[in-house]
């Protein structure tokens, strides 16, 4: 359990930049690479740690909170400015299907090392526990969703170049909601408990120690950006819809 709970969460980033790479590769190489280059970073900066250790936060770890920041939600604005200014990824976006944007979420299921972080007393039950079995939710239902919005397709035929309208577009919504509210949800804690305003037992200094920070370095990102995409989306095809 030890060697599963200090390599996991460096695997599933780079299955999940594999993947995604894998599937943009004849769309845009481009954004293939950078994805390749992004896991990568992110395992190896996943490698430090960034602030000093439990069980409380140290007067030194501001710096490293700043730093953390600044790696874990940078790429999430980077990647939301380029979805609307840049052509080729906005062209590369609306080819994709609703289904495959859903689907990147399975390696949420990293939050079972999360979990495994609170039985181990080193992440709080508010952010271990509460937040671990809401990412194992997100996975898990990530893949229902995503066969329903294929079933979706495939019953309106999957042989025309240009998408089908996305099949329930209000339960997408929802389920994109939820996604970033899990993430907000960590955030707010953690940001909140560094500033001394709430007190946590012990503090969540371990979210920004290997091995559970790369999650926020790329499942944390690109989730963010995913849910955000797809609540655009969503509104988008219901306005449409509903003119």
């Amino acid at each position: 359990m030890q060697t599963l709970y200090e390599i996991g969460p460096y695997a599933i980033a780079a299955i999940a930049a594999l993947v995604i790479a894998a599937y943009t590769w004849n769309k845009l190489r481009i954004a293939s690479i950078i994805t390749l280059v992004w896991g990568a970073a992110a395992i190896v900066l996943g490698q430090f740690s960034y602030y000093v250790g439990l069980p409380d936060w140290q007067d030194s770890d501001w710096l490293g909170f700043l730093v953390f920041g600044t790696l874990a939600f940078t790429p999430a604005g980077l990647l939301i400015i380029a979805a609307w200014r840049v052509p080729r990824f906005k062209k590369l976006l609306d080819s994709t299907p609703t289904s495959a944007f859903v689907i990147t979420q399975v390696y949420r299921i990293g939050g079972v090392f999360l979990i495994m972080a609170y039985l181990r007393d080193e992440l709080p039950v508010q952010i271990g526990l509460f937040t671990g079995v809401l990412d194992v939710f997100v996975a898990t239902t990530a893949v229902l969703l995503a066969i329903y919005l294929r079933g979706g397709s495939a019953r309106h035929g999957s042989g025309s170049a240009q998408l089908q309208p996305t099949r329930a577009p209000w339960l997408v919504m929802a389920w994109a909601s939820l996604a970033i509210l899990d993430f907000a949800w960590a955030t707010v804690l953690i940001t909140l408990s560094h500033w001394g305003l709430i007190d946590l037992n012990p503090a969540p200094v371990m979210m920004g120690n290997p091995p559970l920070v790369v999650i926020s370095f790329f499942a944390l990102p690109f989730g963010i950006f995913v849910s955000v995409y797809l609540i655009a989306r969503m509104r988008r095809e219901i306005k449409s819809r509903a003119s």
